[in-house]
C-alpha cells in the first residue's frame, strides 16, 4: 500500500500517524528519493473522484508534506505551480491549508497572493453555507495574507475590498467574526474606501449591538466585550463614517435597553476619540442635543456618566492644537449652547436638575486649559450673581457645591502646589476671580450660623481646593484658612456629630502636604498652647488636640516639630512631684506612637534621635523610677509601660544593626549604671516596679532581629538558665497581669525567635517538666506558662508540636476542675494572633502550623467528647467537668482558624459545634459565642446545604431559637450578644440557602428548601423574640423573621 493510500486511511481517526506519513515522504523528497511531480501523479486518481471527501485526503495529502519540508526547500517556480494547482481545487479539503502554508514561505509572490486572493474571493460566495472550521480556515487565509501580503492586496483596490466584504456578510460565528473585524478595520484604515463607504459601514453595524453569550467551558474563551471591542474599533477606524456611524449610534440611543444604550455610548466615545477634530467639530452640537436628555433626565447612573465621558472627549479633541482662547474655535461654539443650558438650570441651583449641570461642567472644564478657560468666562460670574441674589442657605450651598466642581476641575489642569511638571502658558482664569472667592468662602465659613453645619462643610471644602491649587493664593492668603480651621477646632463648640471638626482635622492633614511651614508657623503654636502642663482630671480637651496633632503631622517636617513639642511636654510631666493623672503622659505616647506608625521610620533620617530620646532616654528613666529615684510614679503605671514599649518596639525595627547591637546588651539593665538598678532576670528580691520593667524588655526584645542575638545577655553558654528563670516568674499567680502577661511573650520570644535549631530541646525540656509533674491539678499562672510556651514552640512546628498538643488535651481531663478549664481556655491561645509574637517582629510563624495544629487536635477532641458521652452518668460527678471544657477548647481552636481547613471536617465538628451551644452556664457564654461566629461564617461562606448534607438542619435551629430566649429562674444564661449572634445565624440561613449552580439538596429535591419544615415553629419562636428588652435583639428579630418569611418557600426562585 503506497503513502498517499495509508496516509488516506488513517487521517481521520490518527493525526499523528498521518503526520508521521507525511514527514517520512518529505524526507524522501528532500533525498531525491521521490519528486513532488511524482507525488502529484499519485493524487491523480483521486483528486477527479466525484467524492469531495476523497479528493479533500488527497489534497490534504499534498499539504502535508509540503508542512513537512523545511521552508526553504521549494523553489519559486514549485511555489508557483502548487499555488495555481491549490487554487484550481480551493473548494476542496486541504486547499487552503496549503496555500496558507505556501503564502509563509518568502519566495511567496505578491502576484501569487493576488492569485490566492481572487480564488477566495471567487470560490466562495457561498461561504457561509460551509462549516465553522471550515470558514475560520478561510478566514485565517485571508488574515495571514493581509499580515504578510498587504500592498498586493490593497493593489488589487476595489476588487479586493468588494470581495472581503461579500466573503464575509452573514457571518455569526464569535471565534471567526473576532477575525472578520480584524480585517474589515485593516481595510477601512488602509484601503481608498470613498466609493464604498456605507458598504463597509452596512458590513459591520449590521452586528450592533453584539448580544452574543459565551457557552459554558466555551474552549475559545471568547466574551462579548472582545467582540464589542473590535466592532467599536471599526466603527472608530476612519473619519469617513462619521456620517454613517455618528447618527447611527445617536438613534440607538432610544432604544428601551441600558445595555444597547451603554454599547452605543462607549462605541461613540471611541469614535470622538479617533476621528479627526474638524470631523468631530461637525457633530459635535448634534451629539450634545441627544446626550443632554441622557444626562439631565438620568435614568441609570452608568448612562450619565458615559454621556459626560463623551462630552468630555468632544472638549479634548476641539482642544488639541489651540493655544489662544476665542469665541470663534470650534470648541467655544460646542460650549456655548452647554454654558447657557447649565447657567439656566443653575438659576434654580437647589432643583433636581442642577446637580446634572454641576456634573456637565465638571466634565467639560477639566477636559483642558482651553476648555477650563472657555468653561470658567461662561458661568462664575452668573453663578455669582445667582449668589448674592439666592434668598437662602440651601441656594447658597448648591451654588458653592458648583463653584467647588470648578475647582477641583482647575487641579486636574493646573495641579496642586505638590505637582511636578512644566508651568502651563494659560493663565488660570480663576485668578480674576480670586477675592470674591476668598469673601464668598469666608463668609460662609465663619460668617455662617454654627447649626448651619452642611453649608459650612461645603465652603471649608471649596476653600481647600483653592488653598491647595498651585499658584493660586498667597500663603498668607492660605494661612488666612488655616487660622480659620484653627478656629474651628480650638474655640468652637461641638455640633452633632461634630461633622465639621473632621472636615477641618482632614483639611489640616492635606495643607501640610503643600504648605507645611504654615501648619508649624501657625496652627502648632495655637494647638500646643492649649496643652496643659499637667492632666488635673477636670477635663480631658487635650485628647482631641493631640488627636488633630497627630492626624496633621505625618508629614516629615511637621513630625520634627511635633516631636519637639511632645517630647518636652512629657519631660516636663516627668519632673514633677505632682504629675495629675497618667492619662495624660500615655495620650502624648500614644500620639507619638500613631504618627510614627504611619511613617516609614527606616527611612527617616531623624530616627536615631529619637531612638536616643526614647529608647535610650525614657528606658533610662524607666529603671530610675522603678528603682525609686524618679520624682514621680508615671514610669511605673503598666499602661504607660505598655504604651512606651510599643514605641520603642517600632524604632528598635527601624534602626542599624549596630544599634540593635546596643539596644540587645542593654535589654534588662534598660541602659542604667550596673549601681542605680538591677535588672530582673535573676534577681531574688525584685519589687513589683523592678518586675514590671520586664514590659520594656519584652518590647525591645520583640524589635530585634535574629541576627543579634548573641548579644543577649544570659545566653552564652546557653539560654537554659535565663528561659528557666523566666517559666518561675511566669507561674506565679499573683504576678500583676501586665507584667504576667510580659513574662509569658518574653520566654515565647526567646524560644520562637532566638532558639537555635540546635537548642530547641531545652524548651522541648522546660514543657516536659512544667506538665509532668506529680499531680494533676496545676494553679492558672502554670497552665497559662504552659500555653505560651507550647505557642512558641507550635507556631515555629518543633519537632514534639504533636506530643505537646497531645500532652495539652490531656490537661482537659483533668480530675481538677480548675486545670480542666484553665487548660480548656488556653487552647485560645496556641494560634491566637498576639501584638508582639507576630511576623512584624520577625516571629517564626509556618505557615502550616494552623492545619497541624488543627488536624492533630479536632480528631482527638471528638474521640474524647464520645467517649465522655458514652460513659453515662456513673461517674457523672467526675467527668461533669471535662465534656464542656474539651468544647471549650474546641471553640478556643477553631476561633483561630480559616473556614477553609474547617469544612472538609464539618461532619465530625458539626455535632460539637450543637453540643456546645447546650452549654447553659456562665462560665460557657464565651465558648457559645465563639460557636456561633463560627457557624455565621460557615452558614455565610457555604449556605444552609452543608448543614442540610450533614443532616443536622433541625437540631441546628432548635438550638439557635433556644438561644434566643430569656428563660429568668432557669440558671439558663442567654446573654444579649449570644441572642443578637443566634438570630444572625438563623437570618443567615435563610439568606444563604442557594450557593453555587451545582449545590444540591442531599435530603429533598433542590427545589424544595431544607428549612421549609422548620418555617412555622421558626415564625412563631421569633414573634416572642420581638419583645426582648434589648434594642439591637429586636432589630435582629425583625430582620430574622422577614428573611424566612420572603426566602423560606417550597420552591425559591433561582438567583441572577
Amino acid at each position: 500500500m503506497s503513502a498517499l493510500q495509508t496516509f488516506m486511511l488513517v487521517v481521520d481517526h490518527d493525526k499523528e500517524e498521518a503526520k508521521r506519513i507525511a514527514d517520512s515522504v518529505a524526507q524522501d523528497v528532500e533525498g531525491k528519493k521521490t519528486t513532488l511531480i511524482e507525488i502529484v501523479q499519485q493524487l491523480g486518481e483521486y483528486i477527479n473522484d466525484e467524492d469531495p471527501i476523497l479528493r479533500g485526503k488527497a489534497v490534504s495529502f499534498l499539504t502535508s508534506v509540503i508542512k513537512s519540508l523545511s521552508p526553504r526547500y521549494l523553489s519559486r517556480q514549485q511555489i508557483q505551480v502548487l499555488t495555481t494547482f491549490f487554487c484550481d481545487r480551493i473548494e476542496d479539503g486541504g486547499a487552503v491549508a496549503g496555500l496558507d502554508t505556501l503564502q509563509r514561505l518568502d519566495r511567496f509572490t505578491k502576484e501569487l497572493a493576488a492569485e490566492t486572493a481572487q480564488s477566495l474571493f471567487s470560490n466562495f460566495q457561498d461561504l457561509q453555507s460551509r462549516s465553522q472550521s471550515q470558514r475560520f480556515q478561510v478566514y485565517q487565509l485571508l488574515n495571514e495574507l493581509m499580515l504578510k501580503h498587504r500592498k498586493a492586496l490593497r493593489d488589487m483596490d476595489e476588487i479586493s475590498l468588494v470581495g472581503v466584504v461579500d466573503i464575509m456578510a452573514g457571518e455569526k460565528d464569535p471565534r471567526n467574526l473576532m477575525v472578520v473585524f480584524s480585517i474589515l478595520k485593516v481595510i477601512m484604515m488602509e484601503w481608498n474606501i470613498t466609493n464604498h463607504v456605507e458598504l463597509l459601514f452596512d458590513s459591520v453595524f449590521n452586528y450592533f449591538p453584539i448580544t452574543f453569550r459565551p457557552p459554558p467551558n466555551d474552549p475559545y474563551g471568547i466574551t462579548a466585550q472582545d467582540l464589542k471591542g473590535r466592532l467599536q474599533d471599526c466603527l472608530s477606524s476612519t473619519s469617513q463614517l462619521a456620517p454613517h456611524t455618528i447618527p447611527a449610534l445617536l438613534d440607538k440611543l432610544d432604544s428601551t435597553s441600558p445595555n444597547v444604550k451603554k454599547d452605543a455610548l462607549n462605541a461613540l466615545i471611541a469614535c470622538i476619540r479617533s476621528y479627526d477634530p474638524n470631523t468631530v467639530s461637525r457633530f459635535s452640537i448634534t451629539v450634545w442635543e441627544v446626550l443632554k436628555f441622557e444626562i439631565l433626565n438620568a435614568q441609570e447612573e452608568f448612562l450619565s456618566e458615559s454621556s459626560l465621558e463623551a462630552l468630555q472627549s468632544i472638549a479634548q479633541r476641539l482642544s488639541e492644537g489651540v493655544t489662544q482662547v476665542t469665541q470663534d474655535l470650534p470648541l467655544a461654539q460646542f460650549l456655548r449652547p452647554i454654558t447657557k443650558e447649565c447657567n439656566e438650570q443653575l438659576q434654580e441651583p437647589q432643583q433636581k436638575q442642577a446637580k446634572p449641570a454641576q456634573q456637565i461642567l465638571g466634565a467639560l472644564s477639566s477636559a483642558s486649559p482651553i476648555t477650563f478657560t472657555l468653561v470658567v468666562q461662561a458661568v462664575v460670574a452668573p453663578i455669582f450673581t445667582v449668589y448674592q441674589e439666592a434668598d437662602g442657605i440651601v441656594k447658597q450651598r448648591a451654588l458653592l457645591e458648583t463653584l467647588s466642581v470648578l475647582f477641583e476641575s482647575a487641579i486636574q489642569v493646573f495641579g496642586q502646589w505638590t505637582t511636578r511638571g512644566n508651568e502651563l502658558a494659560l493663565e488660570n482664569p480663576l485668578i480674576e476671580f480670586k477675592d470674591q472667592f476668598s469673601d464668598v468662602l469666608g463668609q460662609a465659613l465663619m460668617g455662617a450660623a454654627k447649626e448651619e453645619v452642611s453649608f459650612r462643610a461645603t465652603a471649608l471644602k471649596g476653600f481647600l481646593r483653592l488653598s491647595t491649587l498651585r499658584d493660586f493664593f498667597q500663603d498668607n492668603e492660605v494661612g488666612l484658612f488655616v487660622q480659620y480651621l484653627d478656629e474651628i477646632l480650638l474655640k468652637e463648640e461641638s455640633v452633632g456629630r461634630d461633622d465639621l471638626k473632621k472636615e477641618a482635622i482632614a483639611a489640616l492633614a492635606e495643607i501640610s502636604k503643600h504648605k507645611p511651614r504654615l501648619i508649624m508657623d501657625i496652627t502648632f503654636p495655637a494647638f500646643v498652647a492649649t496643652l496643659p502642663d499637667e492632666d488635673d482630671d477636670t477635663s480631658s480637651a487635650y485628647l482631641s488636640t493631640l488627636d488633630t496633632l497627630a492626624k496633621i503631622s505625618v508629614e516629615r517636617d511637621i513630625f520634627e516639630t511635633l516631636f519637639r513639642r511632645l517630647f518636652s511636654k512629657l519631660s516636663i510631666l516627668l519632673q514633677k512631684e505632682q504629675p495629675g493623672s497618667v492619662a495624660y503622659p500615655r495620650a502624648i505616647l500614644m500620639t507619638l506612637l500613631y504618627v510614627m506608625d504611619q511613617r516609614a521610620m527606616d527611612s527617616d533620617p531623624n530616627v536615631d534621635l529619637y531612638f536616643e530620646k526614647i529608647v535610650i532616654g525614657l528606658s533610662r528613666s524607666v529603671a530610675e523610677s522603678a528603682s525609686g529615684k524618679a520624682k514621680n510614679q508615671i514610669l511605673n503605671d503598666p499602661s504607660i509601660l505598655d504604651t512606651l514599649g510599643r514605641l520603642c518596639n517600632l524604632l528598635v525595627r527601624s534602626i542599624s544593626v549596630q544599634k540593635q547591637e546596643q539596644v540587645a546588651e542593654n535589654i534588662y539593665s534598660l541602659f542604667a549604671p550596673a549601681t542605680d538598678f538591677t535588672p530582673v532576670p535573676f534577681s531574688q528580691n525584685s519589687t513589683a516596679d523592678q518586675e514590671r520593667t520586664i514590659i520594656i524588655s519584652t518590647y525591645l526584645l520583640a524589635g530585634l532581629s535574629k541576627d543579634v542575638s548573641d548579644r543577649i545577655p544570659h545566653t552564652s553558654p546557653d539560654v537554659s538558665g535565663l528561659l528557666s528563670d523566666l517559666v518561675q516568674r511566669s507561674v506565679y499567680d499573683s504576678t500583676e497581669p501586665a507584667t504576667h502577661l510580659a513574662f509569658l511573650r518574653h520566654l515565647a520570644l526567646l524560644v520562637n525567635k532566638f532558639l537555635s535549631k540546635q537548642d530547641i530541646s531545652i524548651a522541648e525540656k522546660l514543657f516536659d517538666s512544667l506538665i509532668s509533674q506529680q499531680c494533676q491539678a496545676f494553679s492558672p499562672g502554670t497552665i497559662r506558662t504552659v500555653f505560651w510556651l507550647s505557642k512558641s514552640l507550635v507556631l515555629r512546628l518543633a519537632p514534639t508540636t504533636t506530643h505537646i498538643l497531645t500532652s495539652l488535651l490531656g490537661l482537659l481531663s483533668s480530675p481538677d476542675q480548675q486545670t480542666s478549664s484553665s487548660a480548656a481556655r488556653g487552647f485560645a491561645i496556641l494560634l491566637g494572633e498576639d501584638d508582639v509574637l507576630s511576623a512584624t517582629n520577625g516571629a517564626q510563624i509556618r505557615l502550616l502550623a494552623k492545619q497541624r495544629v488543627f488536624t492533630t487536635v479536632i480528631p482527638l477532641i471528638s474521640s474524647r467528647i464520645r467517649e465522655v458521652n458514652v460513659a453515662g452518668t456513673e461517674d457523672a460527678p467526675q467527668v461533669d467537668h471535662i465534656k464542656p471544657a474539651h468544647l471549650t477548647a474546641l471553640a478556643g481552636i477553631l476561633s483561630t482558624i480559616s473556614t477553609a481547613l474547617v469544612m472538609p471536617e464539618l461532619p465530625t465538628l458539626l455535632p460539637l459545634l450543637l453540643q456546645s451551644l447546650d452549654l447553659q452556664t456562665v462560665d460557657s457564654v464565651a465558648v457559645r459565642a465563639a460557636t456561633l461566629d463560627t457557624l455565621s461564617v460557615i452558614i455565610r461562606d457555604n449556605g444552609v446545604v452543608v448543614i442540610d448534607q450533614c443532616g443536622h438542619v433541625h437540631s441546628l435551629v432548635q438550638r439557635l431559637l433556644k438561644t434566643t430566649e430569656i428563660r429568668t429562674g432557669t440558671g439558663v444564661v442567654n446573654t444579649p450578644r449570644l441572642r443578637v449572634d443566634a438570630l444572625k445565624c438563623l437570618y443567615l440561613l435563610a439568606t444563604k440557602q442557594i450557593v453555587t449552580e451545582t449545590a444540591s439538596n442531599a435530603r429533598a429535591p433542590p427545589s424544595i428548601s431544607p428549612l421549609l419544615p422548620e418555617k412555622n415553629h421558626v415564625l412563631r419562636s421569633l414573634r416572642f423574640v420581638l419583645d426582648d428588652p434589648k434594642r439591637d435583639v429586636r432589630k435582629a428579630a425583625v430582620d430574622a423573621r422577614s428573611a424566612w418569611l420572603r426566602g423560606v418557600d417550597d420552591a425559591p426562585e433561582d438567583e441572577e
